[in-house]
């Protein structure tokens, strides 16, 4: 205590200079140390090691406070204290409501019930803003971003505090359906605010960081926002204005005579003027917002946030999206005030009489979903029309299938009345036997006496519907398997005890007049009765229009159209479709007119009906799904003997505008008479129905003397080709990490293929440690790729040989999706090639991990490892590519590499050579490097000097670089691999320059390369597009044991190294990562091959081993391609631009990470533990940062990141008294009087640490 008040005086009573009361103090002791990260300490509960630690630490601290304090005086104290005004260091005084213990607290009786988000992504909230919000009266109801599946129900808003979303981004990422949840609600006009992490889960993107720098999307709720992590901190204490923007904190009611906040609003003083609400907060992140909505629907200055520092001026912050408000601000909801007329000279804040979360809970209770929810609907028509009117938000409860718009089944609203036949992922077949047992079963309960309960095939929540209280329910009895029957619903409600209070409005229109006044029926009991009336004489305008194009077409005659709506059994859907059909210019093939019952077809009648058009549109049925079921029709010779399959006039449909009552039918009558009428309609509608319908193509493969035609009757789902253009899948647009690390678009999708063309024979078997080349025959203009190889998923080894051909129309338009039917001419074909071989030879060998190339007419395969997986090999083989014949290689010489697995072949078209490096035996790894004259067929080892070579290394990739025409040495570019002597995988880049086929000029180097380089990997794919200095390398996937066992060892990435020569004919390598993603890169032990050249090329992956077995493609490939890959350049300057360019990028990258202790030359860390001078250690980093051109170094005493001068003097002078400032701290505010005379004695080693 002596030394304490001698020092620096500080426990004195600023109020009356009196002596403080001295109460102990806490030693030192690093075993209550918490350890920190980039955002603070770590949370004791992220691992069962870290509970028992901090329990442990917690056990320690309280013994030293027992034993250093009295606690016993702190606590008398503490009873006869009040708080005091804090100092805003110039700025009005806020005074702050004091939180009643809460132990002591008087709760009110639940207002609201907020949903709060709580887990290891979330966890930072102040326990005072808690504690006020329940004693407003709200109940906090927690869920998981991170595990919740749904929010909960019954809920009034939600609150998003900070924590570690970025930690979590691919976890938050993956729970789709709770992100859809949390936008559904916001978009519902709910009361929704989010704090720091909670903006990063509200945004649209999110990029992590180096560790995941894939972009994550988040919930979209503020559409185009992408939040970024940053290595810079951003940290202050703020004063808040809270504007009429602000939907969460702003209540007319309690602010009728509050003045708007804008910029202008501030005087010169920068004091907030103007009879304004205020509040305090905090901000500390290391992310920032990168992009921003261009036409943004939300607004970007809710508040405006004065920081805490000198000369600071108020700027807007934070984004507000109908009822959500999000912003990088803590706000501590105690310090709600509001200033004081501006002309008075007083400056003081006044306090509001309520605190920040009263101000929430009324937005809640205003804005609360639930209570203006009064309707529930069991009928997915009166879904779809209540949002088609503006009024979703009416509803609160609604059933499974209730699924238009994509939201209906979103929070808040509650899905109470589930089907106990899922359509949707069943078969034709499956739903008619379902169907026949639940009514089976309810006709035998009835005969036992025990049918009082619900009649059907509907499961209804009775506890969710007493909770939601409808007033309003809208039911149905037209068909009990499509939606709930009124039966059901009433049988619950008499339940619930709802029966008096809820109003049954009936939705069950069977034509297309009735869907009309259904829409008015709706809207009567939503109370949007006007909007119902628009809507109608929208419709009705779209059917005239229709009529009218019809109308004048010189074809009079109607074309008569049969509709499927059931496949197993054959079904027409009756209702309201004669009438679809009627407006779009048809007639209906039965003589059905509207509102007729839905009845059972046999093929007799069908074929007497004899129909101009065949609809094909099952209820609930996608296309997709519709055609996986083709076979029910394909099956029965009369479909094939209809007049229309024979024309081609079959169409395929998806049942969504067809089978459901309400304004979507208009839709579906329009497409159809664009199809079927040839009536125009704008391109924005026709887009709409991409991937919505499908035509027959009819492929005759016989036409007899009688002129009757023969139609080939095998995939028959191949031959339907979509109407208005497919679906296109196009891959998502990732937003760079950094511009040290551009994401080159590229596109990589899986590619579906065709069965073998040799019959009794499946598609190649799941497969791993295998090769595949690509095979172009210049003579026969063809081109295909060649499997060769590999292991089996239950390890054993193969020696099959596959060849995959391209498309009728070329691999350049090959389908990359498999999303829809791609249809005829565009998928590749496998087959399994019966191979010879020369008479008495035993080829070709059973074999893995094994080495391939095509050497001009010949497949080389060399090495890998036998059938038991024990013996490495070398059996030199060759495959004819003409005659598929395979041989031995019969090399010359008697000198050959010794056996191996994992090695790598290059051919060198040049010099008519193999190139052989690297592998290993089971005992060590090799770096030798041989060649194999394919003139001669003799092998010969290359000899290096020592140390001018790679490290024995095996599971590497070697591709060749061909350098462009009229040049004479071509290049062996490595990369990656385990290596000699090394624990973890290897990311080293090695040339061989092959000089004029003299091996005497052969040379190995290691390549410079800039940019970000990949982590090391081992097992991975690679290969190369282009030449010259338009080459690239792209590499795909591996693994790395360092990183984890199995799946976690695991690289799901892909790079592309754009390789040029340099000045002075020095190679340089510019690495950048791909933008591939999901499945096709998830795997090692992989191939990938090249197929053509230039921007035309095509990059093939197959197979693999996923980190549990083979990977099981079902024999699909993944294809690729990377767009904009130039034609080779020779201009010199535009190498040495783009090096350059690549210098500075590289620069950068390196200017940002901070030097540490490690770091420093052992010489200086020498010299700074010799000096007496206080900050010797870290001058000396400083230092050696600035000579390295660094930005930061870590202090090594506090462990914190600290800028250099060579940053900050591109910076303005913050006024944060940094260590190394070069402005001498303008900005820093003058210390006090007694600042000043305390630390008198201090002056001379402040001016020796440079401060």
């Amino acid at each position: 205590r002596d030394a304490v008040e001698s020092a620096s005086g500080v426990l004195r009573d600023c109020g009356t200079n009196e002596p403080a009361m001295f109460f102990g103090g806490l030693p030192r002791d690093k075993q209550c140390s918490i350890p920190e990260r980039h955002l603070g300490l770590h949370m004791p509960d992220e691992s069962e090691e870290a509970t028992v630690e901090a329990s442990r630490r917690f056990d320690r601290l309280v013994a030293l406070m027992e034993e250093n304090l009295d606690l016993d005086g702190i606590l008398e104290l503490g009873r006869t204290c009040s708080m005091p005004m804090p100092s805003l260091h110039g700025h009005s005084q806020i005074p702050m409501a004091i939180p009643t213990p809460i132990s002591k607290a008087k709760t009110t009786q639940n207002r609201c019930r907020i949903g709060i988000a709580d887990d290891a992504a979330f966890c930072f909230y102040y326990a005072d803003n808690l504690h006020l919000l329940k004693q407003a009266g709200a109940e906090l109801v927690p869920f998981s971003p991170l595990s919740s599946t749904h929010l909960p129900p019954n809920i009034d808003g939600l609150y998003f505090g900070g924590g570690y979303p970025e930690l979590h981004a691919a976890e938050l990422e993956k729970n789709e359906s709770l992100r859809k949840d949390v936008l559904s609600f916001c978009n519902s006009g709910a009361a929704v605010f989010a704090e720091c992490g909670g903006l990063m889960y509200l945004a649209d993107t999110l990029i992590a960081g180096r560790d995941d720098p894939t972009p994550r999307k988040m919930c979209g709720v503020f559409k185009g926002l992408v939040v970024r992590m940053t290595r810079h901190c951003t940290m202050y204490y703020a004063t808040i204005a809270i504007t009429k923007e602000n939907p969460v904190f702003y209540t007319k009611e309690q602010h009728d005579n509050l003045d708007n906040i804008g910029a202008e609003e501030h005087d010169n003083s920068n004091n907030i003027v103007g009879n304004s609400l205020l509040c305090r907060g905090q901000e500390f992140h290391y992310s920032e917002v990168v992009a921003e909505d261009k036409s943004p629907s939300y607004s970007t200055s809710p508040v405006f946030v004065t920081p805490e520092f000198p000369d600071a001026k108020p700027i807007p912050g934070g984004y507000a999206h109908r009822n959500t408000f999000a912003s990088y601000l803590h706000f501590f909801f105690a310090s709600k005030s509001r200033t004081t007329d501006p002309s008075s000279s007083s400056n003081e804040c006044g306090r509001t009489g309520s605190s920040l979360a009263d101000d929430f809970i009324a937005s809640m209770i205003r804005n609360s979903p639930r209570r203006r929810a009064k309707a529930v609907s069991f009928v997915s028509a009166a879904t779809e029309i209540a949002f088609a009117l503006g009024a979703g938000d009416s509803l609160s409860g609604v059933t499974s299938i209730c699924d238009f718009p994509p939201e209906a089944r979103q929070s808040p609203r509650r899905v109470i009345c589930r089907s106990r036949i899922d359509a949707s992922t069943m078969t034709s077949e499956e739903v008619t036997r379902a169907v026949k047992e639940i009514k089976k079963a309810r006709d035998d309960s009835m005969i036992r006496g025990k049918g009082d309960g619900p009649p059907g095939h509907w499961l209804i929540d009775n506890d969710a519907l007493a909770e939601l209280s409808p007033t309003i329910a809208f039911v149905q009895n037209t068909c009990d398997i499509c939606d709930a029957s009124s039966d059901d619903v009433m049988h619950s409600l008499s339940e619930s005890g709802l029966t008096a209070q809820c109003h049954i409005v009936p939705v069950a229109p069977t034509t297309l007049n009735g869907v009309l006044q259904s829409i008015l029926s709706v809207g009567r009991a939503l109370d949007v009765e006007e909007k119902a009336k628009d809507l109608i004489s929208q419709l009705e305008r779209r059917l005239d229009y229709l009529e009218t194009e019809i109308s004048l077409q010189a074809v009079c005659s109607r074309p008569r159209v049969l509709s499927l709506e059931g496949l197993a059994p054959l079904c027409s859907g009756g209702g309201w479709l004669p009438d679809i059909k009627h407006n779009a210019g048809c007639e209906d093939a039965m003589g059905d007119t509207g509102g007729c019952p839905p009845r059972i077809l046999t093929w007799e009648q069908i074929s007497t009906a004899d129909p101009d058009i065949l609809l094909i549109s099952p209820c609930s049925a996608s296309p997709q799904r519709t055609m996986d079921e083709l076979h029910l029709l394909a099956s029965a010779p009369e479909f094939w003997a209809l007049r229309c399959v024979k024309g081609g006039d079959v169409y395929i449909l998806d049942h969504a505008k067809f089978s459901r009552p309400g304004p979507r039918l208009v839709d579906g009558a329009e497409m159809l008479a664009a199809l079927l009428r040839g009536v125009k309609f704008d391109g924005g509608t026709t887009k709409e129905w991409d991937g919505e319908a499908f035509k027959y193509e009819c492929d005759v493969s016989d036409i007899q003397n009688d002129g009757t035609k023969t139609h080939c009757t095998t995939e028959l789902a191949m031959r339907f080709r979509s109407c208005f253009g497919g679906p296109t899948t196009s891959s998502e647009k990732h937003l760079e990490e950094d511009t040290a690390n551009v994401l080159c678009k590229a596109l990589l999708k899986r590619c579906r293929v065709t069965r073998c063309t040799i019959p009794g024979f499946p598609l190649p078997q799941d497969r791993s440690a295998h090769t595949m080349v690509s095979v172009t025959k210049t003579h026969s203009n063809d081109d295909f790729i060649l499997l060769f190889g590999g292991e089996a998923d239950d390890g054993s080894r193969l020696s099959d040989v596959w060849k995959l051909t391209p498309p009728s129309c070329g691999w350049n338009k090959v389908h990359l999706s498999n999303s829809t039917n791609p249809g005829l001419g565009v998928l590749p074909t496998w087959e399994m090639v019966r191979c010879g071989k020369i008479y008495g030879e035993n080829v070709p060998t059973l074999r893995s991990n094994h080495a391939s190339v095509v050497c001009g007419d010949y497949l080389l395969v060399f090495g890998g490892w036998g059938s038991n997986n024990m013996d490495p090999l070398s059996n030199c083989e060759l495959l004819h590519l003409d005659t598929f014949c395979w041989t031995h290689c019969s090399t010359i010489g008697g000198l050959e590499p010794s056996p191996r697995g994992n090695p790598t072949l290059v051919f060198f078209e040049l010099f008519q050579s193999a190139i052989l490096f690297g592998g290993w035996n089971g005992k060590c790894r090799f770096n030798d490097t041989w060649k194999l004259d394919m003139v001669t067929w003799a092998w010969e080892e290359i000899t290096f000097k020592a140390g001018e070579i790679p490290a024995p290394r095996t599971d590497h990739s070697a591709v060749l670089w061909k350098r462009g025409v009229g040049l004479s040495n071509d290049a062996m570019i490595l990369f990656g691999g385990s290596v000699e002597g090394n624990t973890g995988a290897s990311s080293e880049l090695w040339l061989l320059d092959c000089v004029l086929n003299d091996e005497s000029y052969w040379r190995w180097y290691q390549l410079d390369s800039v940019g970000p380089c990949p982590p090391g990997r081992t097992s991975h794919a690679a290969t190369i597009i282009g030449e010259g200095n338009a080459a690239k390398m792209i590499v795909v996937g591996g693994n790395d044991a360092t990183v984890g066992s199995g799946k976690s060892g695991i690289l799901k990435d892909a790079w592309v190294l754009s390789l040029s020569m340099g000045i002075a004919g020095k190679v340089v390598g510019k690495w950048e990562k791909l933008d591939w993603s999901g499945c096709g890169i998830d795997r090692c032990r992989h191939s990938m091959v090249t197929i053509g050249q230039g921007g035309d090329a095509i990059i093939a992956v197959w197979g693999g081993f996923n980190g549990v077995s083979a990977t099981s493609d079902d024999a699909t490939l993944y294809m690729g391609s990377v767009e904009n890959v130039p034609q080779e350049s020779t201009v010199a300057e535009t190498s040495r631009i783009e090096a350059s360019a690549a210098h500075r990028l590289q620069e950068r990258w390196e200017a940002e990470i901070p030097v540490t202790l490690d770091d420093l030359p052992a010489d200086e860390v020498t010299k700074a533990k010799r000096s007496k001078l206080p900050g010797a250690m870290w001058k000396a980093l400083h230092r050696y940062a600035v000579s390295q051109g660094r930005d930061t170094y870590i202090d090594p005493s506090s462990g914190y990141s600290v800028f250099t001068q060579l940053y900050l003097k591109r910076k303005a002078c913050c006024g944060n008294s940094c260590r190394h400032c070069p402005h001498g701290h303008v900005n820093v505010p003058p210390k006090s009087l007694e600042d000043k005379g305390a630390a008198a004695n201090d002056n001379t080693m402040k001016k020796s640490l440079d401060w």
